[in-house]
């Protein structure tokens, strides 16, 4: 039965593990043909858009924390794999839990004071963008922070299991 809930729960995970990396990937491409643009615009017709930085400024917020996110799951991180290697085994096994317990200490702060933040400048807008609202623009803070409190705790999960099978 366990097993089972922790299979539909790793399903959840690699939905908006996808999720993540298509929102990211979308924004970053978007990101650069309305740099294009704006540069375009500004050398050759000289005539400067007004738009394509406010854009590019809330697409470069997705990319980077919907990114972040992705790249955490797929242990894409920075690292230190050959302090960790020379330390003792039962010191291993502690960093082992240390990194996703406290990846899920830093989700949770960025998912309860994002929304803060959000709820803040929610109905802010930007001056030369006014449909694009500022609490939009942040909303990736919290909800990529509980995304990856979600992804914290299935690394939690699977390291138990790995060491208990490893027992």
């Amino acid at each position: 039965m366990a097993k089972s809930m922790f299979k539909l729960f790793t399903k959840f995970l690699d939905l908006l593990h996808f999720l993540c990396i298509g929102i990211g990937g979308v924004s970053i491409c978007v990101m650069s043909i309305i740099i294009c643009w704006g540069v375009f615009t500004r050398y050759v017709l000289q005539a400067g858009s007004f738009w394509p930085e406010p854009v590019s400024i809330f697409l470069i917020i997705q990319f980077t924390f919907y990114g972040a996110v992705a790249c955490y799951r797929e242990d894409q991180h920075i690292g230190v794999a050959f302090f960790v290697n020379k330390l003792p085994m039962k010191l291993q096994i502690v960093q082992q839990y240390a990194i996703p317990i406290l990846m899920a200490a830093i989700s949770l702060f960025m998912l309860i004071y994002g929304i803060e933040l959000v709820a803040i400048t929610l109905f802010q807008t930007y001056p030369d963008f006014e449909f694009i609202k500022v609490g939009v623009a942040y909303s990736p803070i919290p909800i990529s922070g509980g995304i990856m409190f979600l992804f914290s705790i299935e690394k939690i999960i699977l390291l138990t299991l790995k060491n208990k099978e490893a027992v």
